[in-house]
């Protein structure tokens, strides 16, 4: 059978709270966009719950920009 929707555009999007935003901890951009909303304002917050930013720090950034966005 033949799926006529393979080159559907709307099948590359990806669902951005499943996307794991440190790897480290395996922690998703879903969890950290729920902590902020229970009140989890800041990175020490952010990382004494998940485990973010307390490994190779790559995820750093993206953390920071999170927490900007959601101020």
């Amino acid at each position: 059978m033949v799926n006529r929707h393979q080159d559907h555009p709307m099948n590359n999007i990806s669902d951005k709270n499943s996307d794991v935003i440190c790897h480290c901890s395996g922690t998703t951009e879903g969890k950290i966009k729920e902590l902020l909303a229970s009140g989890g304002h800041d990175l020490d917050s952010l990382s004494r719950k998940t485990g973010v930013c307390s490994g190779c720090g790559a995820c750093e950034d993206l953390i920071k920009q999170l927490l900007a966005d959601y101020r």
